[in-house]
């Protein structure tokens, strides 16, 4: 049974990579949309904590496995605007959806020229964040659960104000699915192994130890269909 399942994982990758993906395929809300050598995506992921990634590249079948190399996502994205400080000795932030409403309980990590933080400071019920002036302060990271994240370049006297859309948006990271059986080309059978892959140019082997090391963690595969008409 194994010898027959790696057989048709097999044909499954030299058929992908004879003739490539199209059109969009779905499952519930999340979709995998390809264009030529293209994709564009929207995927929660597999914690069950509702995170939603999004991001769009190019993608190559290898083996049994589907590698999306993002570049810069042409959807919705963190927006920042700066200001003149209010308060020299202070530094604000405001922190809002993309609707337009503040955010209470987002995390701004202020950090210092290595990267490290240095303090912490949370939103309030109006989405605003009042922290002292310090010269050790070099960046602020800005981050929630389900929000994106956003690294800012702190410049002295400058207030900012945070338009944080409700999924991570991943650039030029490295996404990994796992091709899981032969399918029609009206269907998609995949896992999720990682949505920031820490190698460029990864192996086979690396990419096996990859599932390996995930399948006692991630267990649900993901049957994504194009919708009939």
């Amino acid at each position: 049974m194994k010898i027959l399942l790696t057989l048709a994982i097999a044909l499954l990758a030299l058929t992908l990579n004879a003739q490539e993906i199209s059109g969009t395929y779905y499952e519930g809300p999340d979709s995998l949309s390809f264009n030529d050598n293209r994709v564009i995506f929207s995927l929660r992921g597999n914690d069950g904590l509702g995170v939603i990634f999004t991001g769009e590249g190019t993608y190559e079948i290898m083996d049994d496995f589907m590698l999306i190399n993002t570049s810069t996502y042409s959807g919705a994205k963190t927006k920042t605007e700066t200001a003149a400080a209010e308060k020299k000795d202070t530094i604000q932030l405001q922190l809002f959806n993309e609707d337009g409403y503040s955010i209470k309980g987002i995390r701004a990590e202020f950090l210092n020229k290595k990267g490290s933080p240095i303090a912490l400071s949370i939103s309030d019920d109006h989405g605003i964040i009042l922290h002292k002036v310090d010269p050790k302060i070099t960046a602020i990271k800005v981050s929630d659960l389900l929000y994106d994240k956003a690294i800012l370049d702190f410049e002295a006297g400058t207030d900012y104000t945070i338009h944080l859309v409700k999924n991570r948006v991943l650039e030029d990271k490295l996404v990994i699915f796992k091709l899981e059986e032969v399918i029609s080309d009206m269907k998609l059978s995949v896992k999720l192994l990682s949505t920031d892959f820490n190698k460029s140019n990864p192996s086979a082997s690396q990419l096996k130890k990859l599932d390996k090391k995930n399948e006692a963690i991630i267990d649900r595969v993901r049957l994504f269909a194009k919708p009939e008409f």
